[in-house]
């Protein structure tokens, strides 16, 4: 690490750049495809029937007798709990009611608007599948938990490391956005770098530093500690529940019906869900939640719901809290604000195609940054490790096949499984995600066998071939087709299907150039 600021800089994105690379692609390519969560679980459970019906407020809903049912069956059966909550759906034949059991974990129960009689389980006829939500769990803990968590916080942390120094090292930036100089070998490597990097600037500053804050509590437990030392209560009070202590006195719980309709005429939209905390006590509170729709949240960023507070007893007003309002707080609204900008729950088809399209150029530029690093090697090793330099870039040739090649194997290899593997199997959504892992660990292991170039060409044409043959292979297993998807306007499920011929043809291409550049 010797020369200029600049010298510095490049030696320090290179090598941190080259060690997290694998990583963050692996994080990146998953939160890309996160972005569409719900349209690929919707593709993966092809026997769920497709709800498009949004409720126009217009006035306030009759839930009387959905509220007099759910509170009798809660005092029938949970008459100790510290939380009850409600969920009224006005017009239909079943509503949910749940509660906090003594162990502090949810249960909750089906009821029939009728009769308020809990209604048999039904043996679910949609197969057992994690969706897309396994990529999000992928991209924001690896599938490890609290371990997995800090791998991720560390490989951001180090992303941050390597954008910051890849701007200092790119003295010609702006330049870099307008430059791409095909067919000429290392140079297009890097002009391809260099033009992802610069045209996903911001929205990586962005994404990565959002992804970090939003797990602050994790990276910085000793916020938490300070609060508990200065005010003897943990910064988080309760996992659920209630924040409130009961009194141990005795209260009557106001009627709820015309709570909740002045929290729908409020929010003006119908009620999503009604809390009743310390039921039965003095102190007892009732929360009538907002609900969320496209028409509520248009032209909107924060996606909170909006909460009207009331005491239990008497039925005063306690507090309002509008629905997609910045909390008064200015670090607490900073963090709504980089929690929804991450998550993306504001988001309509616009802005996530937005954020897909640049989340799978930052993903490319991760890749470009990998390669060509052993581009310059092939043309004259450094010999940075010594005598086990060579052994070190095999090394390294391994992990760029297995992981740019091998894990878009096993992205579309898990969407495969969920086709492939019986609908009786048990904890079948395990095994989606078992395949998901084999999968990526055969690449591995063809990649450990194989020489370089055939091992790039092998998994590219195989991952070719089965992101543009999973549309028969859901022909074949389901019976439904694109064509059928579209008719019904199904477009998201269409969509997932025609994305997947998208990449197909791009890995295609990708195949053919590594031929020719082997050749």
């Amino acid at each position: 690490m010797t020369g200029g600021l600049r010298q510095r800089m490049a030696w320090l994105h290179t090598w941190t750049g080259l060690w997290v690379c694998w990583l963050a692609f692996a994080i990146f390519l998953t939160g890309t495809l996160s972005v569409f969560v719900h349209p690929i679980s919707d593709w993966m459970r092809p026997e769920q029937a497709q709800e498009h019906r949004e409720v126009r407020y217009t006035e306030p809903l009759d839930h009387s007798q959905q509220l007099k049912h759910g509170l009798r069956y809660l005092q029938q059966h949970a008459a100790d709990s510290k939380m009850w909550e409600l969920w009224p759906r006005a017009g239909e034949a079943e509503f949910q009611v749940f509660w906090l059991n003594e162990h502090g974990y949810y249960q909750d129960a089906h009821l029939s608007t009728a009769t308020g009689e809990a209604l048999p389980e039904e043996v679910s006829k949609v197969r057992d599948t994690l969706g897309g939500t396994h990529f999000v769990t992928f991209h924001h803990e690896l599938h490890a938990g609290l371990t997995g968590l800090w791998i991720v916080g560390a490989a951001s942390a180090a992303m941050l490391v390597a954008l910051i120094s890849g701007v200092i090292t790119h003295k010609r930036i702006f330049q870099d956005f307008f430059t791409f100089r095909p067919a000429k070998g290392q140079r297009s490597w890097l002009d391809a770098h260099n033009l992802a990097g610069v045209l996903t600037l911001p929205f990586l500053f962005m994404i990565v530093y959002s992804g970090l804050a939003i797990s602050w509590s994790t990276y910085m437990p000793a916020v938490s500690w300070a609060q508990e030392l200065r005010t003897g209560d943990t910064a988080h009070v309760r996992e659920y529940g209630p924040e409130n202590k009961p009194t141990g006195r005795a209260g009557v719980l106001t009627p709820l019906d015309p709570l909740v309709r002045q929290a729908e005429a409020t929010f003006r939209t119908p009620a999503f869900a009604v809390v009743v905390n310390h039921p039965g006590d003095a102190a007892m509170s009732v929360d009538v939640y907002s609900t969320n729709t496209p028409a509520t949240q248009q032209g909107k960023l924060l996606s909170k719901r909006g909460v009207m507070k009331f005491n239990g007893v008497t039925g005063a007003v306690l507090s309002i809290d509008m629905p997609h309002r910045a909390p008064p707080n200015g670090a607490r609204a900073t963090m709504a604000t980089l929690d929804d900008l991450h998550r993306l729950q504001f988001a309509g088809a616009v802005i996530r195609w937005i954020y897909f399209v640049a989340g799978m150029a930052g993903t490319a530029m991760m890749a470009t940054g990998a390669l060509l690093f052993m581009v310059k090697r092939r043309k004259k090793a450094l010999n940075e490790f010594g005598a086990a330099t060579q052994r070190v870039y095999r090394l390294i040739e391994v992990l760029n096949v297995a992981t740019i090649a091998g894990l878009c194997l096993a992205c579309i290899g898990f969407l495969w499984a969920n086709r492939l593997l019986p609908l009786k199997l048990e904890e079948r959504h395990e095994w989606e995600v078992a395949a998901f892992f084999a999968v990526w660990l055969l690449a591995l292991v063809h990649a450990c066998l194989r020489r370089p170039a055939l091992a790039w060409r092998e998994q590219l044409w195989t991952g070719a071939a089965m992101c543009l043959l999973l549309p028969l292979l859901n022909l074949a297993t389901t019976g439904q087709h694109v064509l059928g998807y579209l008719a019904q306007r199904d477009i998201e499920r269409a969509a997932v299907e025609l994305t997947a011929i998208g990449i197909g043809v791009l890995l295609a291409f990708a195949a053919k150039a590594a031929r020719k550049a082997a050749s």
